[in-house]
């Protein structure tokens, strides 16, 4: 399960590598054209030229459809479109061999620090995300999250994007470890997780919160949107194969889930004890439900 996230991680981390590696050397590419007056690659003379560079290339593609909503990785692409024209607007002034304005060659290099400023925040992030796994489910631990829902919750209170948490419970999750063992116990955590990670997006954070208690964080999500996504791993949890003995008989699994908004008017300490309470009364209600506060 933990090498499952690693690789999708990984492969993120790999890509925005190439992507600072690769426009360094468009940069210096770049440079000569500005002052040694080389020929221009043809790409960054066109309108949409931060779609045909290596990175845009990627950025614009399904392969980048892990991360694509993710509220940094947005901004990043922002900003590397506004370099791109800035670019050509340089681009343009050589080849018409005008002089270059020290603001329109300021403008440029400001652009391209917010650019390699977004890159390595993206980058930070997910790096942060690799490191911090339980060793047996692959969810993140409980020891950094307080600071990463600070963090989006200060995030909401700037840009007033919605997110939204969901604390999810295995039902009777007592009763599995007392008549099948432990290790069963385990096997169940883990499939569970790995059950939840093809729900969530890469960068939804999946706490193991207890022993069987899990709290997600939805960044850019709206509370009925999370409702929706809490009611999918629901479904798919309760429709798990747990094989628990040799002659392939299955074990039943169900989570009670409560779903809130991670509200910039309210403090995370708030809205973490709201989703408790909404889960609890998933369970008061009979257990295997979706409950929104």
């Amino acid at each position: 399960m933990t090498t499952f996230i690693h690789q999708q991680l990984r492969f993120v981390i790999t890509e925005i590598d190439k992507a600072i590696e690769n426009h360094q050397q468009w940069y210096q590419n770049l440079l000569r054209v500005l002052v040694s007056r080389v020929p221009p690659d043809e790409k960054d003379l066109q309108d949409e030229a931060h779609k045909l560079c290596e990175f845009g290339q990627w950025f614009y593609t399904p392969q980048a459809e892990l991360v694509q909503d993710h509220p940094t990785f947005v901004s990043l692409g922002q900003a590397h479109e506004k370099m791109h024209k800035s670019a050509k607007e340089l681009i343009d002034l050589v080849l018409a061999e005008q002089a270059i304005p020290a603001s329109l060659f300021d403008a440029f290099n400001d652009c391209l620090e917010k650019m390699r400023i977004q890159f390595q925040a993206l980058r930070h992030e997910f790096a942060e995300l690799a490191q911090n796994l339980d060793p047996l489910t692959g969810a993140q631990t409980r020891a950094g999250m307080q600071a990463e829902l600070n963090k989006q919750h200060s995030l909401a209170k700037r840009s007033q994007q919605p997110s939204a948490l969901a604390m999810l419970d295995l039902d009777h999750f007592k009763q599995i470890n007392d008549n099948y063992g432990h290790s069963m116990g385990d096997v169940v955590l883990t499939q569970t997780v790995e059950c939840l990670q093809h729900v969530l997006r890469p960068y939804d954070q999946l706490y193991r919160y207890g022993g069987e208690e899990f709290l997600i964080c939805m960044p850019n999500t709206t509370l009925e949107q999370a409702e929706q996504v809490a009611e999918r791993m629901r479904v798919m949890v309760a429709a798990q194969k747990i094989i628990y003995d040799k002659t392939g008989n299955l074990l039943r699994v169900t989570a009670s889930i409560g779903v809130t908004s991670l509200d910039p008017e309210r403090s995370v300490e708030d809205s973490i004890n709201l989703v408790d309470k909404a889960m609890y009364e998933a369970k008061a209600a009979g257990r295997n439900l979706v409950k929104v506060r």
